[in-house]
């Protein structure tokens, strides 16, 4: 079983890297108990060899990120966000180039979300049994059915894309993933404070003081958790944040009446400096910028999702892989995002996304404290 648990062993395996311009990557980590994930396996695969290192180990994989990073290099993974967000976390660096086949899958008539399994059952006929995505990788020795499972996730993954590289440039969409795999790269693998916030389930609905109320929790959240590097939700889980942003409860006894727990005695203090912090100029500024401060007209959004989904049956495509709601919900706007004002989405949605019959949008903005 190809495991390297030394530097000698490594480094045998870097020289073979050498003339390689290809590599299938993946990662085992696990973050259930922590903010940072932990990454314990990185996969590392070619047309003739696989390997697993552990990451565990007393090993310097300095030699192997030395040799990844390495610009002639071109990282291939599946569903690449998380292993992104993971290798970014250990390393500050991205890959040079990347190829991610649940992308490029999508571009070819796979469904947009497809996993390794699905793609590789039906490009290759391979199916590659028992799945132990669930198992504890920080566990050690691992058994071998959990390492072949790993090694399998980058064993056939160049083949695989051989075969979907081949049927894009059939349909001319090898740019298409191009562009969406620089984008990937280009984007902050770890959410911002703002991004969080924003996507908190009910905090759009609440009053502004509110939502700056919730802003502030949230900055004070994460540094929490990022100094315990204890899971965001342990130390205040989302509802009971929205609870306290609505609330805004000005003492302990109040706070705590909200939420009683061990964790919120310790906690009041600091809390409630949060929530008094709300009333700061450059939180509130960051709240006007990204509130929903202007609803569409529902029947704009409408029109310009049945014109996606006409454009996508034409393509065999899924409408989502062309725009999503939150995207036709900024052209209806007048504020496209990036992706639909140039590039490829930009050429065959030119007819659908033009706005000169489309409904005006009404205007509602927060009210200010």
């Amino acid at each position: 079983m190809p495991l390297i648990i030394d530097n000698a062993r490594l480094a045998d395996f870097c020289a073979r890297l050498a003339k390689e311009e290809f590599v299938a990557v993946d990662t085992e980590f696990i973050r259930e108990k922590t903010y940072y994930p932990q990454l314990c396996l990185s996969q590392v695969g070619t047309g003739e060899q696989v390997a697993c290192i552990d990451c565990l180990a007393n090993v310097d994989l300095e030699p192997l990120y030395a040799r990844l990073f390495d610009a002639s290099f071109t990282w291939v993974l599946h569903s690449a966000r998380q292993d992104l967000e993971v290798i970014f976390q250990r390393t500050g660096r991205m890959p040079p180039q990347l190829i991610d086949t649940q992308v490029a899958a999508a571009f070819t008539g796979y469904p947009p979300q497809v996993g390794l399994e699905g793609l590789l059952k039906r490009a290759l006929d391979v199916e590659l049994g028992e799945s132990f995505a669930r198992t504890d990788w920080s566990r050690r020795p691992l058994p071998e059915p959990e390492l072949r499972y790993a090694l399998d996730d980058v064993r056939y993954m160049l083949p695989a894309w051989e075969k979907l590289d081949a049927e894009l440039r059939r349909l001319g969409r090898r740019d298409w993933l191009a562009e969406d795999c620089a984008r990937m790269l280009g984007e902050q693998p770890v959410a911002d404070t703002t991004t969080v916030w924003s996507k908190l389930k009910g905090v759009h609905g609440l009053p502004f003081a509110s939502q700056c109320a919730a802003l502030a929790l949230v900055r004070w959240r994460e540094a929490a958790a990022q100094t315990s590097d204890r899971p965001r939700r342990w130390l205040l889980a989302d509802e009971v944040l929205i609870a306290i942003a609505a609330a805004l409860p000005n003492d302990a006894a109040a706070l705590g009446a909200l939420a009683p727990s061990k964790f919120m005695v310790r906690s009041a203090s600091a809390l409630l400096a949060a929530l008094a912090s709300r009333t700061d100029a450059e939180l509130q500024a960051e709240v006007r910028a990204n509130a929903a401060q202007i609803q569409p007209d529902k029947a704009t959004v409408k029109t310009l999702q049945e014109r996606v989904r006409q454009r996508a049956t034409e393509l065999g495509l899924e409408p989502e892989l062309l725009a999503t709601r939150r995207d036709l919900v900024a052209v209806a706007l007048g504020t496209p995002p990036p992706h639909l004002r140039s590039g490829w989405r930009a050429r065959e949605l030119a007819q659908v996304l033009d706005r000169n019959a489309l409904p005006t949008a009404t205007t509602t903005l927060p009210t200010p404290p």
